[in-house]
């Protein structure tokens, strides 16, 4: 049985490339860009940025990037790498320990350290008390 062969060629942008038409950032073969190069939504349907990786549940696992895309954005260049889908591995979950001490963490930023309670909201680092100690008064 053979496996079937994953192209990192787009069939129309090579249609209007061989019709004569310049594609600024379309290089499949990475010949100009070093890697792998698409505009914008026209990367192969196998190939995934880190968000859509994470929304899938996904995470590159250790892999190296495999493409990119390029486009422009208020007259710069802006990049997205791409990982392939097949190599990534399912998120790490944390544990309970893991939960708990974060948990604490965030406690301990909600806590004033002159009066000791705990607010609804994060304690400002610049003042390092709560709004209530803070000298000036209330700021809410």
């Amino acid at each position: 049985m053979t496996t079937p062969t994953i192209t990192m060629r787009n069939p129309v942008l090579d249609t209007l490339v061989n019709l004569g038409r310049f594609i600024e950032f379309y290089d499949p073969d990475g010949a100009r860009h070093g890697l792998p190069t698409y505009p914008y939504h026209q990367a192969p349907d196998h190939l995934a940025t880190i968000r859509q990786l994470r929304a899938a549940g996904l995470r590159p696992g250790g892999q190296p990037i495999v493409a990119q895309i390029l486009w422009r954005h208020c007259r710069r260049r802006r990049v997205a790498y791409l990982y392939d889908i097949t190599g990534a591995k399912p998120k790490r979950t944390a544990t309970p320990a893991q939960h708990a001490a974060i948990a604490k963490a965030l406690r301990a930023r909600r806590t004033c350290r002159t009066c000791g309670i705990e607010r609804p909201y994060y304690i400002p680092r610049s003042l390092g008390e709560c709004f209530d100690c803070a000298p000036g008064g209330d700021r809410r």
